[in-house]
């Protein structure tokens, strides 16, 4: 559900909801409702500001389906790191595999 995958994506980015309201123009309240209650309906123009605070495709947010919303952002994420970083993390990964 839409609402589900707000909440979610916003913990995964440590956005409270003040932060998230700012960011789309939006009240505090009106994103908790969005969150808590799903049969509230956004309209697209603020459907795509979400996906863009929140670093993820419309078509993604949209989605019914709740599998790789973690993975979305941390792909997205991972683009922008530098070369250096990436290596890193590599490492990191290989470590703990």
């Amino acid at each position: 559900m839409l609402s589900d995958k707000i909440r979610e994506l916003r913990s995964i980015r440590g956005l409270s909801l003040e932060q998230l309201a700012n960011m789309v123009g939006s009240t505090k309240s009106y994103i908790w409702e969005l969150e808590k209650k799903p049969e509230i309906k956004p309209s697209a123009e603020l459907v795509s500001k979400l996906a863009q605070a929140l670093n993820v495709t419309m078509d993604s947010l949209m989605d019914e389906s709740k599998e790789n919303d973690r993975d979305v952002v941390f792909f997205r994420e991972y683009k922008n790191l530098s070369e250096e970083t990436k290596v890193q993390l590599m490492s990191i990964l290989q470590a703990i595999k």
